[in-house]
């Protein structure tokens, strides 16, 4: 039996194609049958679901002009489902990982087993956390650099095979300048392709200007591709065409000392150390959850299988091989480095910050190549060759992949959650008047913003738009606005790749939800800032501009896609709390009343204190006082710091019926300090 193990694992295209599948279905493809969009998903989406795919061309113009046609292309043949392009970023991303296994073998072939090393670190990289924004970054970052690792091939294959040297330079110049043309991300790593040639020549030319020379004028001619794209990038930069990130590199004051060195100690520090570590936060405290115990169960046989497979896969060792290894080391090592700060540059020079968050983490796509050869290069150089090797990398690449799954995990979770809200929002608005601006401080999603969130709202209440011309956005107060202090009729205006919304804040209508709440619009009389305690000022600020008018209750068509919205949820509390808000809305207090015993026949309760409010106030004028009493009681035990909104909602009560003891009695006990 293991010498039929042997003979497998010793031919590699057996093997290697089946580890990776493995390892990239383990790490980001469970899940995907409930992913979704997320961050630029949904305006791609969107625009793709209105104008067409010609319509990126135009987008793209002011960002990456180069960029629109794959989005063009891809959309064209494969739509806009979103479980569709789950699947090709997983396809993608097991594509890109066969690509660097064959480029450095291609470089390095006589160390298949630290190449393996690399492949599977690069596969799982935990830096990089955004695989399933699958629509956005399979065309803005994974094809691009598909294309650049092809163009790494084409001249590798040509110096190692010999035939067909020119017409395969011919096309690795012609895939470079596809990978760096269409996205400034990749723009650093051509000085691989240096340290590449480097490496293959390096095996026979042993005089050091020689083998310079003979490197630098095989690069010649990609260099010169690489100086025309950075004189392209700079001038784009420059033009009027041009509306996006600068290039902060121009200021200076990002090349000071300081700022250099701490901007070096920073990028090695998440990008080779700390990102690999992160991964046992998982582990942190074990909580006996189910994502836990799934990721328990993916480290386990991840790390199993790829140990079994190194071990079987390994070739005997000589001493001639041991120093030939720690050459290797230090070859990765410097090569690494080197590709670590390459693919951090463009980033950097824009001026923005590495985190290990989102959405930050997306700019680890061009780091994590880099990434995986420095920590390779180090274990070889201190782990050495052998059984304590193995487990640790084996242990690694285990942990990496159990730490995406749980990733992966809160991605799903934000899909539910968005499609939540969404449902939430249209029991409680079922239309709204055109150039209305839905304005809130943020809301509990993680992926997805307020300008993405745009295009969904869209999509939502005007599915038959036709021109430039948007009637709603959602604007987040903390990031649209300089000032917490907001004015009536100010021009709120939008300009959004292709389409261009024009409104005014007195047309504006505030929502407000918390994690484990339900949807609320706020406004001056039953949504003050006294029902939101503790609320960021901007959203206090916000409320008294809030136009509940602007929502049509009248509309009971509106229908919402399936395929992206999901079916309608089972009628939960917050079913019943946002028709009761509308029902509120329009001073229909027995429809509250009739909603409330709904609730309290299906078993349902306020999943926050707030959320009473509207039935106490119905409660109390449809005469039944004790119930509204009975509430107050409960939303005062709960949340204390309602107690200003209770004084006020009574006061309002007291206005058409009169003042009771009981309310009185019952403020005065649990309100005091």
């Amino acid at each position: 039996m293991k010498n039929i193990f042997n003979k497998f694992f010793q031919k590699e295209t057996n093997f290697v194609p089946a580890i990776l599948f493995l390892v990239v279905l383990l790490a980001y493809g469970l899940l995907i049958p409930w992913m979704g969009f997320y961050w630029d998903d949904w305006p791609f989406a969107w625009f793709l679901q209105l104008f067409g795919p010609v319509e990126f061309i135009e987008s793209f113009r002011p960002f990456r002009p180069f960029l629109g046609p794959i989005f063009q292309l891809t959309t064209t043949l494969f739509g806009g489902d979103p479980f569709t392009w789950q699947v090709i970023g997983l396809i993608t991303r097991f594509l890109l990982s066969l690509e660097v296994w064959f480029v450095f073998r291609l470089i390095w072939p006589s160390q298949r087993q630290n190449l393996m090393w690399v492949v599977l670190l690069f596969t799982v990289y935990p830096g990089y956390q955004q695989q399933w924004v699958a629509l956005t970054h399979v065309n803005q970052e994974l094809i691009p650099l598909f294309f650049l690792l092809s163009s790494f091939i084409a001249t590798a294959w040509a110096l190692r095979n010999g035939r067909y040297a020119k017409r395969l330079t011919a096309l690795a110049i012609i895939l470079q300048a596809m990978g760096l043309f269409s996205t400034e991300y990749f723009f650093g790593l051509e000085i691989l392709r240096f340290f590449f040639l480097l490496a293959i020549f390096a095996e026979t030319i042993k005089n050091r200007k020689e083998l310079l020379q003979k490197t630098g004028l095989q690069w010649l001619p990609y260099f010169i591709v690489w100086i025309l794209n950075a004189v392209w990038i700079y001038a784009y930069h420059q033009s009027a065409a041009y509306s996006s990130y600068g290039i902060s590199i121009l200021s200076g004051t990002i090349l000071s000392p300081l700022a250099l060195g701490n901007e070096i100690i920073t990028t090695l520090s998440l990008s080779g150390f700390q990102s690999w570590l992160g991964t046992f936060n998982i582990f942190a405290a074990i909580d006996g959850t189910v994502t836990q115990s799934i990721a328990f169960v993916i480290l386990i046989f991840s790390t199993s299988a790829i140990f079994i497979v190194m071990r079987f896969s390994q070739i005997e060792k000589t001493e001639a091989n041991a120093d030939q290894d720690e050459h290797w080391g230090l070859w990765a090592v410097t090569i690494g480095l080197a590709a670590i700060f390459a693919g951090r540059l463009p980033s950097w020079a824009a001026g923005l910050p590495l985190k290990l968050e989102f959405d930050y983490d997306r700019f680890f796509v061009s780091i994590m190549l880099g990434a995986s050869l420095f920590i390779v290069g180090l274990a070889a150089l201190v782990l050495k060759e052998g059984k304590r090797k193995i487990v640790i990398l084996s242990l690694l690449v285990g942990m990496s992949t159990a730490y995406q799954f749980s990733i992966a995990n809160t991605y799903r979770r934000d899909w539910a959650n968005q499609r939540n809200f969404f449902w939430q929002l249209a029991w409680r608005i079922p239309a709204m008047e055109e150039n209305t601006a839905l304005l809130t401080y943020e809301l509990p999603l993680k992926y997805v913003s307020d300008l993405q969130l745009t295009a969904p709202l869209n999509w939502i209440y005007a599915p038959d738009l036709s021109d430039r011309d948007l009637p709603y956005v959602l604007f987040y107060l903390k990031t649209r606005f300089n000032s917490a202090s907001l004015k009536a009729d100010e021009p709120i205006q939008l300009q959004y790749r292709t389409v261009n919304f024009n409104g005014s804040t007195s047309n504006s209508v505030v929502i407000y939800k918390e994690a484990d709440g339900c949807l609320r619009v706020l406004d001056p009389i039953y949504g003050n800032a006294e029902t939101v305690p503790g609320a960021n000022i901007y959203l206090v600020n916000a409320i008294s501009l809030s136009n509940p008018d602007l929502i049509k209750t009248d509309r009971t068509d509106l229908v919402l896609d399936e395929t992206l919205f999901g079916t309608e949820p089972t009628h939960d509390w917050c079913y019943i709390y946002t028709k009761a808000e509308l029902a509120r809305q329009q001073t229909d207090w027995k429809q509250v009343v009739k909603l409330y015993n709904q609730a309290q026949s299906a078993g349902l309760s306020a999943s926050m204190p707030v959320e009473n409010l509207p039935f106490i106030e119905a409660f109390a004028l449809t005469g039944d006082t004790d119930m509204a009493v009975k509430l107050t009681g409960r939303t005062i035990k709960g949340q204390k710091p309602l107690c200003p909104a209770l004084y006020t909602l009574w006061e309002r009560i007291s206005q058409i019926q009169g003042a009771s003891d009981d309310v009185e009695n019952i403020l005065q006990d649990g309100c005091k300090p």
